[in-house]
């Protein structure tokens, strides 16, 4: 019988970091930003106009199990979600759904030393667009969210859940494993550990 044991690993930044990559340690981080009310001649939601958001919002992890048969290291195994808020330039929140995200895409990265084989676990509505799922010391899968992302708590959508594990043998070897998230008109926001 094994056990399994649970590790996060956290670390300290600077302040530029931690306004840079918050949102994806906060369950939630608000952007006041402005921006053109939505007309009531539209129907639908709208694009997020070119400047008036400056960053994502979401949450992530990245977690290595050790103890147990396969020692993996598991990214986004949590469901705690990745979104975004938008604001008018008197800081009040456009409702729910009033705008959408173009494009939103969620980078997995890693390398190493040691050799790794990546696992998609549980896509959550997000399909592979780039990269490839083989084994190797380094990688890098791309997602694309397959629905509309929308504004708002509500909207908010769980990142696709990946798994790697040691091509061979049972050890974890060195490695830096790296989350990314884009869309357009937003700055990326990346999130990262050394194992």
């Amino acid at each position: 019988m094994s056990t399994e044991n649970s590790e996060t690993v956290t670390g300290s930044v600077s302040r530029r970091a931690v306004i840079k990559t918050a949102a994806w340690a906060a369950p939630v981080i608000a952007v006041a930003v402005a921006a053109p009310l939505a007309s009531a001649s539209t129907t639908g939601p709208q694009p997020v106009p070119s400047g008036s958001a400056s960053t994502l919002d979401g949450g992530t992890s990245i977690s290595t199990y050790r103890g147990g048969n396969p020692n993996e290291i598991r990214i986004n195994q949590s469901t705690s979600g990745f979104g975004f808020f938008i604001y008018d330039g008197n800081g009040d929140e456009y409702p729910a759904g009033s705008y959408y995200a173009s494009a939103p895409t969620i980078t997995v990265k890693w390398s190493g030393t040691g050799d790794y084989t990546p696992i998609l676990q549980n896509l959550r509505g997000w399909t592979q667009s780039g990269g490839t799922v083989a084994s190797g010391t380094s990688g890098s899968i791309t997602f694309s969210y397959s629905g509309q992302l929308l504004n708002g708590a509500a909207n908010r959508v769980p990142a696709p859940y990946v798994i790697l594990r040691p091509t061979s043998g049972n050890t974890l070897p060195p490695t830096r494993a790296v989350v990314e998230a884009s869309a357009v008109n937003f700055e990326t926001i990346d999130s990262g550990v050394t194992i």
